[in-house]
């Protein structure tokens, strides 16, 4: 469990507002009538146009002329601050706190710039300078236990929590910093004494309940986690206590009241979409008991809540299209993209959808203009790659397949590993078998678990007569992660046929055909394992159910399979 960021002090979100002053969450650097007060009010002027360079170098002349202007070494930091470019924003935040360090303001966000370097050493100093200013600032004290447990000083952290109790007195917002280093320490029982007096006072502060619920969870206590979030509803009055609650009704195994829990907390005001978002992301996750049906519902208020924000139409869509409902899906998709179109995401289930619809043309659309959007994005790429593929145009798949490799370096190892799976597939088409293998091996060696293309590879080696051991190991491997693949268990029982192992072999196609609606090619394999174990007739019954389907052209050897039915054995 990490420190909740809802107790840092200076945890306050930056906007910039440069007309006489700076502005951040309603409070104001006041210029006054300095002198360079309308030099600030044509840096604003410069900003509304978009003229940044402009902008820059107006404040760059203030500082020239007036060194000591701490306000504008801030507002030059905001504004590189707010592009990322920290290298720059943060000596400039420590320039205009050197200049005024009685400045909480300017304190508050250098502290966040270090931060969001992931330098948290160095906010600790700044803390300390400004707790020697204001030493009976109790949330300056607060600030600096939660860095120290943060850089792993956790003695000093809780000698800090000492000498704020000695200087304040035992407060419950202190204690629930105590705790939390308590439970990140492994000390739960030593948490739970600390806070349960809280909970007798009637603390209206939601972590204390939290808390509290996490440990009885985490020691398999739900019923005694979901006494003390009721508790939590009543005297906090804080709605994102529904969330706990959810999760303690779910440890229960009581998925309604689990559901409405989810439902009271998507409905209220005073809960942030993002902490909703996290919850609903969990859900698509996999990570819920609840029914589809049951998430849909809790889509459909986000959707109703928050009709502008893109991640709510494609939760939605993606339960749609989970459960099924393709063209639904794809117009929330659609309605996603329309209100952001750097939404990956959405593009990317967009064009899923349409190839689940065999609509390959509009998805190839959609992935051009994603791409005009979010050029060289090689998810996008790798997605019209794939509908390239499907319409057999192999030249294109081959160009969009490889340039998304070619723009994947700074991409995590999954999408990687996809990429060269679908190259892996594609070479195999083009009869490219060794570059093919290569590709495999690169897909799983990047991601352990990408059955797909453990599958795939097996299943060519298998077809070719080639190292069989190596097919048998990872066709075995994807049925460990997805055990209930029907295309997965056939492969395996191929591989197993191709080694002669056919009583093993026939054990796995049958888990096959009893999983699934059979192909063509199901039903061949089933007939040539029979043959090989001494049941001639009911071989025959196999191959004559291939060769009756109508997609038998598009996999099989016809003239072979027939030659199997006539002679009434299996034909090399």
């Amino acid at each position: 469990m990490k420190i909740n960021k809802r107790f840092v002090c200076f945890g306050i979100a930056i906007f910039i507002g440069l007309s006489l002053g700076v502005e951040v969450k309603g409070q104001q650097v006041v210029v006054g009538d300095k002198p360079y007060k309308n030099d600030l009010t044509l840096v604003e002027s410069k900003l509304r146009i978009g003229d940044l360079p402009g902008a820059i170098a107006t404040l760059d002349t203030i500082i020239a002329n007036y060194p000591d202007a701490a306000e504008v070494y801030y507002a030059k930091a905001l504004l590189f601050g707010q592009a990322r470019n920290l290298e720059v924003a943060i000596p400039l935040a420590e320039k205009a706190f050197e200049i005024e360090p009685k400045n909480l303001l300017f304190a508050n966000y250098l502290v966040e710039l270090h931060k969001s370097s992931a330098n948290l050493s160095a906010a600790i100093p700044v803390v300390d300078r400004v707790i020697s200013v204001y030493p009976d600032n109790a949330s300056l004290y607060r600030e600096k236990i939660m860095l120290l447990h943060a850089t792993k000083q956790t003695d000093g952290a809780l000698a800090s929590y000492d000498e704020a109790v000695k200087r304040f007195g035992k407060s419950d917002s202190l204690d629930v910093i105590k705790a939390e280093i308590l439970v990140d320490t492994k000390r739960q029982d030593e948490a739970v004494t600390l806070l349960n007096p809280w909970v007798d006072k009637s603390s209206s502060i939601r972590q204390v309940y939290s808390t509290l619920a996490f440990i009885y969870l985490d020691k398999k206590q739900p019923k005694k986690a979901v006494e003390i979030l009721n508790k939590g509803l009543n005297n906090s009055k804080d709605d994102l206590l529904y969330l706990d609650l959810a999760d303690a009704y779910t440890g229960e195994g009581k998925s309604k009241p689990a559901f409405d829990a989810l439902k009271q907390a998507f409905e209220s005001a005073n809960v942030d979409y993002a902490d909703k978002y996290r919850a609903m992301f969990t859900m698509l996750s996999g990570k819920s008991n609840l029914e589809l049906e049951q998430i849909q519902e809790l889509a459909n208020i986000l959707v109703l809540k928050y009709p502008r924000v893109a991640d709510s139409h494609v939760a939605k869509g993606d339960i749609l299209w989970r459960r099924g409902k393709l063209q639904e899906a794809r117009s929330l998709f659609l309605t996603a993209i329309g209100i952001n179109r750097g939404h990956i995401d959405a593009w990317r289930m967009l064009m899923n959808v349409e190839l689940a619809l065999n609509e390959a043309d509009h998805a190839i659309a959609h992935g051009f203009e994603a791409l005009e959007s979010n050029p060289n994005n090689p998810m996008l790429l790798y997605f019209t790659g794939l509908a390239y593929m499907v319409k057999d145009d192999t030249d294109n798949a081959r160009k969009m397949m490889e340039s998304a490799l070619d723009n994947s370096g700074q991409e995590n190892t999954y999408l990687q590993s996809l990429i060269y799976a679908g190259l892996g597939d594609l070479y195999h088409k083009l009869k490219m078998a060794e570059v093919s293998d290569v590709a495999y091996e690169e897909a799983i060696k990047l991601d352990s678990t990408n059955a797909t293309a453990m599958n795939n590879y097996a299943y060519y080696l298998s077809e070719r007569n080639e190292k069989l051991d190596v097919a048998e190991k990872f066709s075995k491997q994807s049925n460990e992660l997805e055990p209930s693949s029907a295309t997965f268990q056939d492969t395996y029982a191929w591989v197993l046929f191709k080694q002669e192992k056919y009583k093993e072999s026939l054990k796995w196609i049958e888990k096959a055909v009893r999983g699934s609606s059979p192909s063509a090619v199901l039903y061949d394999h089933y007939g040539d394992i029979l043959y090989k174990n001494g049941n001639t007739k009911e071989a025959v019954k196999q191959w004559q159910k291939a060769l009756s389907m109508q997609d038998a052209g598009s996999s099989l050897d016809l003239e072979k399979l027939k030659s199997k039915v006539e002679k009434k054995s299996y034909v090399e």
